[in-house]
């Protein structure tokens, strides 16, 4: 080799030979900082109380501390790679690494900040969670919810307290996401979460009070249900109900007798006659009528909280549906007891014509009967509101059916009584204008016989 190549070559080795050295030591220097980090995320992060059961059945290297080891681990061996690049002049490459590492470097202190929110949020909630939950299992809330008749008790309150620790939990912890969210400063990932999360926190209280509103209205429902059933039977209304019912003589089916197997014949198994006598022993379940009107009035307050709280979540048509409904309901409630009564008033009118004429007539029980029937049928369905036109006009047309029907069998089945008649209120109208009285016609004029044969009057006579 000539002497200026041993030159050149010299110069470029000491040159680059510090760099390369300085370089590789950057390299080796971040390895095993990489590698002491990695192994102090493991053992700091796996000995948190919170990650223990986590990290239960899991080996060594799939452990959470293991996994943001190996994420610290890289990074710290970006850092080294960027560096030793740095030092070995290779602008080329280092400017788009510097840059990510930069943007990155810059956004860690927002991520960092944004996960110690969080953390600090999530223990502050949970430690809440657990003050809120033993104070109402200490108290014992949900026996006393139960005594006043909205739910059951189960010894320790554990359902009712776990609802509202909870709840408190996750009031508690989506401000601290919205924070948290705020704090990593990414407008296109935190703007619609924050959006949605605030919106749901929004919502809590209206939901909250609606919550109360229905509990409260139920709670009310089951007082006056009570109370309605202690009341009426007091004062005699299912007495009084069911004697209108037997004195109606409202026929309903008879109870199912029970089939009692014949024992002499052979083949009938113990268990038939076993289920026999329980089908016999067993009791017809039947609710008495204060009974019933304490349901109707339970939930009529139930329907009428259930508006109010549509109203709170401010949901319009839901309220606007639930009016129409609890209207619609209480006319068709108003005329079913209409229609109702008029089944008793007809039963307890036919009833009292059979008595008076000791059964001689039922046709104008039958007529009385199925007439007063027809008109509660009537008034019940217009009070209702179904189809008003429609039962005006059918009404109507029986009632004119049956106007025309009593017209044609009077005037057809009747042609002589109905002159005979007409005669006499023609000599009674005479005699008032001659002055004479009327039995004295009556005595004078004999009424007129109805001829014989097939021939009539004026063929007789002549």
């Amino acid at each position: 080799m000539e002497p200026v190549q041993v030159q050149n070559f010299g110069d470029m080795v000491a040159f680059w030979g510090p760099r390369i050295l300085g370089a590789l030591a950057i390299l080796l220097i971040a390895y095993f900082v990489g590698k002491g980090v990695k192994w102090a995320f493991a053992r700091v992060v796996d000995r948190t109380p919170a990650l223990a059961q986590h990290n239960a059945g899991k080996t060594r290297h799939e452990t959470v501390g293991a996994k943001l080891g190996d994420v610290a681990f890289w990074l710290i061996l970006l850092v080294g790679l960027v560096a030793a690049l740095n030092v070995l002049n290779l602008g080329g490459v280092v400017t788009p690494l510097n840059l990510m590492l930069s943007d990155f470097l810059t956004f860690i202190p927002n991520m960092v900040g944004a996960a110690l929110i969080f953390f600090i949020g999530f223990l502050l909630a949970t430690i809440v969670k657990r003050l809120v939950v033993t104070a109402l299992q200490a108290a014992n809330v949900e026996r006393w919810l139960a005594r006043a008749g909205l739910g059951r008790a189960s010894g320790a309150g554990v359902g009712l307290a776990n609802a509202v620790g909870t709840l408190v939990f996750v009031l508690i912890l989506i401000p601290v996401t919205i924070a948290a969210l705020e704090t990593l400063q990414i407008e296109a990932i935190s703007r619609p979460a924050v959006a949605v999360l605030s919106t749901i926190l929004n919502a809590i209280p209206l939901v909250l009070a609606a919550a109360i509103v229905l509990a409260i209205g139920y709670a009310i429902g089951r007082w006056v249900a009570s109370v309605i059933e202690r009341i009426l039977p007091a004062t005699g209304f299912d007495r009084a109900v069911m004697s209108i019912a037997e004195f109606s003589s409202i026929k309903s089916p008879p109870p199912p007798t029970a089939y009692t197997p014949d024992t002499s014949e052979p083949g009938v198994a113990p268990q038939a006659m076993a289920e026999a006598a329980e089908f016999a022993a067993a009791p017809a379940p039947r609710a008495s009528p204060s009974r019933i009107v304490a349901m109707i009035a339970m939930w009529g307050i139930v329907a009428f909280s259930a508006i109010e709280a549509a109203r709170l979540l401010q949901f319009a048509s839901v309220a606007e549906v639930l009016e129409n409904v609890v209207v619609l309901a209480g006319q068709v409630l108003v005329g079913g007891v209409i229609i109702a009564a008029g089944v008793i008033i007809a039963d307890l009118l036919s009833n009292a014509i059979d008595r008076g004429t000791a059964g001689a007539d039922r046709f104008a029980s039958t007529i009385v009967r199925w007439a007063t029937i027809a008109l509660a049928t009537a008034m019940g369905l217009s009070f209702m509101g179904i189809a008003d036109e429609i039962v005006l006009l059918a009404f109507g047309l029986i009632l004119g059916s049956a106007a025309v029907a009593a017209a044609l069998a009077f005037g057809i089945g009747g042609r002589e009584t109905a002159g005979r008649l007409l005669e006499r209120w023609t000599r009674q109208a005479d005699a008032a204008r001659a002055g004479v009285p009327h039995a004295r016609i009556d005595e004078e004029t004999p009424p007129p016989r109805r001829p014989r044969g097939g021939g009539s009057s004026a063929g007789r006579v002549q």
